[in-house]
């Protein structure tokens, strides 16, 4: 396929315009160009697709023989959404694929490429980035794909989707890659989505997105409804990070800072004597955390992070989860007008505790919604403890005892699933939550304050 790729190289920026013009000016040198290089681009698609094709499986919802006699708190017949997963590791039948389409279950079905079916367990999910993975049983070694280079990729590009669109197995799409670094999705904590025009459709959720040489360089995650040819993709470079911890520690461990952030706004920028859009403003800074004993204040103004430009909330979430925890790094801040650095020490998110957050909470003199919220412990969600009169919450009907159950789309089990969907909403945005009330479920939008 070699002799392919490079010939797929040059048809990558003049394929289309050149074929175009020729078939129109001069039917004679489309016959000896133009015809070629298309020929030469569809025997490069049909090479990929012979070569990837048979990695790409469907998953659905596994039913177990007997559901009648399932033990109690047995999770595995729970239904997972229909969508598709591609194999990484094909000795041992690991496949990749989205955490929604196994949210909930522990065991899904698998049809591989030719109708054969085997029933996946699911080794684990990292929320955060919407990825899973699944392993299946098998006696001989199956065709896998290899987890290519996102790092570099460029717009412009060509890229595959592949796919069980709607219920069509086995369906493959083209396109190219139509950006890079998208983020403010509201897909996932950790955005940084590759954008394609190759079709993706329900279904595709957990397919491969593949460059021309048939390596994965993302997987496909979400569409914008009502758009056309706007597609999302998790980088492969992500991917394989998420899949090597879920792997070794069946958890992905990231480094935790233990701030409330939002974006430099015009009026920040002339509070703290910054410029509008560079760095992330400190709006809170919980108790006993890694920020409050760097000594990191309320009014602080992260620049950069380990030597990196911060200037977005999402891109500082992002840095600061590619740290392990454990790691000490710098942060150059500014403060009071003066710029100054300080370094921090980084924990294991999971060892924040709910309390800090409803007490960082009840520190803010005029909560943006105007109410808390406490744990109901472990996962059992949370519910609201207080209603500020005259709030936002108050105007919109938020009683206290109300069970908040999602947020934007977001299930929250826990203070801290609340606390970082709201940190991810710029001030000003709406908020969409899902509340259980005397066993009704409403929904209820609010506005954080700008």
């Amino acid at each position: 396929m070699n002799h392919l790729l490079k010939k797929v190289q040059f048809l990558k920026a003049i394929v289309f315009p050149v074929c175009f013009i020729l078939f129109i000016i001069s039917p004679v040198h489309a016959d000896s160009t133009g015809q070629n290089l298309l020929a030469d681009l569809e025997e490069a698609l049909v090479s990929l697709a012979d070569k990837v094709r048979p990695s790409v499986v469907s998953m659905s919802a596994y039913v177990p023989p007997s559901p009648s006699i399932r033990r109690q708190g047995d999770q595995s017949g729970v239904p997972a959404s229909a969508g598709s997963g591609v194999i990484i590791d094909g000795a041992k039948g690991i496949i990749v694929t989205n955490g929604h389409v196994v949210r909930g279950s522990g065991k899904v079905k698998v049809t591989l490429l030719g109708g054969e079916e085997k029933i996946g367990t699911v080794l684990g999910a990292d929320e955060d980035t919407d990825i899973a993975l699944v392993q299946i049983e098998t006696e001989k070694p199956l065709s896998s794909a290899i987890l290519g280079d996102s790092s570099g990729l460029k717009v412009g590009q060509l890229a595959v989707a592949v796919g069980n669109p709607y219920g069509l197995n086995d369906t493959l799409t083209f396109g190219i890659i139509s950006g890079l670094n998208r983020e403010n999705v509201n897909l996932s904590r950790y955005e940084d989505f590759i954008q394609t025009d190759a079709s993706i459709n329900p279904g595709n959720s957990g397919g491969p997105l593949l460059n021309i040489r048939g390596d994965i360089i993302g997987i496909n995650t979400a569409i914008i409804n009502y758009a056309q040819s706007i597609g999302f993709a998790i980088p492969s470079n992500i991917v394989r990070k998420v899949v090597d911890e879920l792997l070794e520690f069946g958890e992905v461990r990231r480094g935790w800072l233990g701030v409330g952030i939002e974006t430099v706004t015009e009026k920040i920028a002339q509070e703290v004597k910054g410029k509008v859009g560079e760095g992330v403003w400190v709006n809170s800074v919980f108790e006993g955390d890694p920020a409050h004993r760097a000594g990191i204040r309320m009014g602080d103004v992260i620049l950069r992070i380990g030597g990196t430009t911060v200037d977005s909330p999402s891109r500082m979430i992002r840095l600061i989860g590619a740290f392990s925890p454990g790691q000490s790094v710098n942060l150059d801040i500014l403060r009071d007008g003066k710029r100054e650095v300080v370094t921090v020490k980084l924990e294991n998110k999971k060892k924040r505790p709910d309390k800090v957050f409803k007490k960082s909470l009840q520190d803010i003199d005029e909560p943006s919604l105007g109410l808390e919220v406490e744990s109901l412990g472990g996962d059992k969600g949370i519910v609201v403890s207080r209603v500020y009169p005259g709030s936002t919450a108050d105007k919109q009907g938020i009683r206290v005892g109300d069970r908040i159950e999602a947020v934007n789309g977001r299930a929250v089990l826990k203070i801290i699933d609340f606390i970082d969907t709201l940190d991810s909403i710029l001030r000003g945005g709406k908020i969409h939550l899902l509340v259980l009330r005397n066993q009704d479920k409403l929904h209820i939008e609010l506005t954080q304050k700008g």
